[in-house]
């Protein structure tokens, strides 16, 4: 491994440091092109929460846009930011297909709309077009025929953060739960901003996990080559697993911890060569 962390690989440590973790099992020669990748998703799924008006995060994502049409026009970057300029040279490999690109940014368009999903089939699009292309353009580096299983645990990991956020959505007046889930099992909206656990939020709540286990489950039979990409299954069962010994609510506030033991899983998966 290499003694010293990227820019993007600094703030990544920081901010998420399971994927931080999963990024130490990439060679060398890419490891700073996983963290530019994670880094890039970081800040463009926070932009809604950084600006007060949706407008003013299309503008945003748009300048992101811009930062690719460049690298894949051959223009001159005009990045001055330094994790930026990292990520616009991992784009100059031409390794990312530059539509998995274009997905992913159009996904996020609907973070500017501000309303969940109609059902969880729609939501599912979202995050496989959000969470999963990420992922697979992770694999790009790693081992592009271990792609298709990066979809799906890539997606797997961006619903258990929609599950991880719901405090910070309660908090901000919002619920990415699917309005057809709600009302099936009658969450009451209000109940639910006012951080009050019901056996309505646990019951939605325990129908997201079923699809993350679900999809991580269909993630392994591609038998794929375990790589960096696909640890992250190590973070997403340990959430599973203490959310449902909290019946799935994910207003206790017991519900965190537990880093020491994920990074014993996560040296047992890598040496074993697991996912």
């Amino acid at each position: 491994m290499t003694t010293s962390l990227s820019l993007c690989g600094q703030e990544i440590q920081k901010v998420d440091h399971d994927q931080f973790l999963c990024g130490l099992y990439a060679p060398d020669e890419h490891r700073d092109d996983f963290y530019a990748l994670c880094l890039f998703a970081h800040e463009t799924a926070r932009i809604r929460d950084m600006v007060k008006e949706p407008h003013l995060g299309l503008i945003r994502l748009q300048w992101w846009r811009d930062v690719v049409e460049a690298v894949y026009t051959d223009r001159q970057d005009h990045s001055e930011n330094g994790t930026h300029k990292e990520f616009v040279k991992t784009l100059q490999t031409k390794i990312v297909d530059k539509g998995l690109l274009d997905r992913y940014l159009n996904a996020r368009a609907f973070d500017m709309e501000d309303q969940a999903h109609d059902d969880l089939p729609a939501l599912m699009r979202y995050l496989e077009a959000t969470g999963g292309s990420i992922n697979q353009m992770k694999a790009c580096f790693l081992n592009p025929d271990t792609m298709p299983a990066a979809q799906k645990i890539g997606t797997a990991q961006a619903l258990c953060d929609v599950i991880k956020t719901l405090p910070y959505q309660a908090r901000s007046g919002k619920c990415k739960i699917p309005v057809s889930l709600r009302k099936k099992h009658q969450l009451d909206l209000k109940a639910f901003h006012d951080f009050q656990p019901s056996n309505a939020l646990q019951n939605c709540v325990s129908e997201l996990a079923d699809e993350i286990t679900r999809l991580i489950a269909k993630a392994r039979t591609e038998k794929a080559a375990s790589n960096a990409a696909l640890l992250s299954t190590v973070a997403i069962e340990d959430y599973l697993k203490r959310l449902k010994k909290l019946s799935y609510d994910p207003f206790n506030p017991h519900i965190g911890g537990g880093r020491l033991a994920r990074q014993i899983k996560l040296i047992l998966h890598g040496w074993r060569g697991s996912y």
